[in-house]
């Protein structure tokens, strides 16, 4: 899996550390697209064990699929309620990453032939969800994708 190119603009005010800032956007963005593509947490149905107790079961992003990112900043509104002019970026480059992804998979599915059941998709869209999607089967339970 790659993400072949992911752009964002944050309206951030006044920035005082652009590398900072930088990374708390784009690292926000991979946990982000890591929950659309790939973190699931799996529980058994009978004795409600944890199934995805580790990296071995747990999916995350690894940073070799992000490729192209394009992160701009926005400052020309600073924060009127502080001295500095600055605004919160702690989540702030989560909060459009998963539903961006989610909506252009759906979009895929649609164009794919899907139509509106492309919006039956659940995360994680891991690869074999895809898959079964597009052979219309949205009921099975994936484990592990």
């Amino acid at each position: 899996m790659e993400i072949a190119a992911y752009a964002s603009v944050n309206d951030i005010g006044r920035v005082v550390s652009p590398t900072i800032v930088r990374g708390q956007i784009e690292g926000g963005a991979v946990q982000g697209i890591g929950q659309a593509l790939s973190e699931a947490v799996r529980y058994d149905a009978d004795s409600g064990q944890l199934l995805t107790a580790s990296f071995m079961d747990y999916a995350l992003p690894h940073a070799d699929i992000f490729r192209g990112f394009k992160t701009v900043f926005d400052t020309s509104v600073p924060c009127t309620t502080n001295v500095l002019g600055v605004k919160g970026v702690g989540e702030l480059g989560t909060i459009g990453a998963t539903p961006a992804v989610v909506n252009a998979v759906v979009d895929a599915l649609a164009s794919a032939g899907l139509g509106r059941d492309a919006e039956r998709v659940q995360m994680p869209l891991t690869a074999p969800t895809v898959w079964r999607a597009l052979q219309r089967d949205f009921d099975a339970v994936a484990w592990g994708g």
